[in-house]
């Protein structure tokens, strides 16, 4: 029997020679009569997501796919992505914590390769969404921030990018992650130093995505398509319920909570009236019964009661949508509300 082969590790002119020859070979010019579907299954080949050293080498090669817009190369790290987390983790630590003013090379990204963009705005949605015992989020980097606020409000269709791919599976939208960044980040800051330019991308990131799921995510759920599943809406309700008594004990907790109590009621609204949130939507309302009173909130779940009762979908004239640019928030409204 032959012996088990000891992986040689590439020397840096060798792994830089590999990464050109990969990128040249994903090109049309050389793939040229196979279909997407083979190259998706040559790429997972060659970068099985468990295997960590490989993972690392496609972090480089995906750098370099991004700096040289070799869209095929993103194409298939789009599939790619929805396996494995390690990916997005490289490309944040090079792009927004090594060397920040990197990003100016992501600027057109979503047009350039709008699955993989879409994965990856999943992917650290998931990264900085998880809070722990000590705290409420994990916040993202500035830099990061910023990126993908410009990214959603410039392009409302990106987050629902992986839905319109035929070969995705098992997708999952960005739009929840995002919105817990939101939701969760006035309680996080509550009694710490933060900007108003800080606040300000949250405020403006959070209007983006509900814009993003009023001129976009309607028609994909009318068509069966799954953009928010009940299950992941409670996952922002969660911490909120576990965090919203501690919060409120520091000084402006109160505005604190309110504000992110606004913002999950937008976001529940705007889902429910979109068709968007799809799923166990009693599960839901009890879950949202137990936050602390809110009007509007309270509203959102007395209507959509009313609905589930009779067995009837929102209309258009249930919700208004009132953008207020002087406070950089959007303001979501009821008929049933005195305006």
């Amino acid at each position: 029997m032959k012996a088990d082969r000891v992986p040689v590790k590439l020397g840096c002119i060798q792994e830089l020679q590999l990464l050109e020859a990969l990128c040249d070979f994903f090109k049309p010019s050389y793939t040229s009569g196979n279909s997407d579907t083979t190259r998706n299954l040559v790429f997972m080949a060659l970068f099985p997501p468990s295997l960590a050293e490989r993972s690392r080498l496609l972090v480089k090669l995906v750098s370099m796919a991004i700096s040289t817009k070799n869209v095929p190369v993103l194409a298939a790290t789009g599939i790619w992505m929805q396996f494995s987390l390690n990916l997005a983790e490289g490309l944040v630590k090079d792009y927004f914590v090594l060397v920040p003013k990197a990003v100016s090379g992501l600027q057109d990204l979503p047009q350039l390769a709008p699955h993989f963009t879409a994965n990856f705005l999943t992917s650290v949605a998931e990264m900085y969404s998880s809070g722990d015992k000590r705290q409420v989020l994990n916040p993202p980097p500035n830099t990061l921030l910023e990126v993908v606020t410009q990214w959603v409000s410039d392009n409302p269709p990106l987050c629902l990018a992986a839905l319109l791919n035929k070969m995705a599976t098992a997708v999952t939208t960005p739009f929840v992650g995002l919105f817990k960044w939101c939701i969760l980040s006035p309680l996080y800051y509550c009694g710490r130093t933060s900007s108003t330019e800080h606040s300000t991308l949250y405020s403006h990131l959070h209007l983006a995505l509900l814009e993003s799921l009023v001129r976009c995510g309607k028609p994909l759920a009318s068509n069966g398509k799954t953009v928010i599943s009940v299950q992941h809406v409670v996952s922002i309700v969660d911490p909120l319920i576990r965090w919203y008594k501690e919060v409120e004990k520091l000084p402006d907790g109160s505005k604190a909570v309110e504000l992110a109590l606004d913002r999950l009621a937008q976001a529940v609204q705007i889902g429910l009236f979109t068709g968007c949130i799809a799923g166990d939507k009693e599960e839901l309302l009890k879950m949202l019964d137990t936050l602390p009173e809110h009007r509007v909130l309270k509203l959102v779940i007395k209507k959509q009661r009313e609905l589930l009762t009779q067995n009837m979908d929102i209309l258009e004239d249930d919700v208004i949508i009132v953008s207020d640019t002087s406070q950089t928030r959007m303001v979501i409204m009821s008929p049933d509300l005195p305006r």
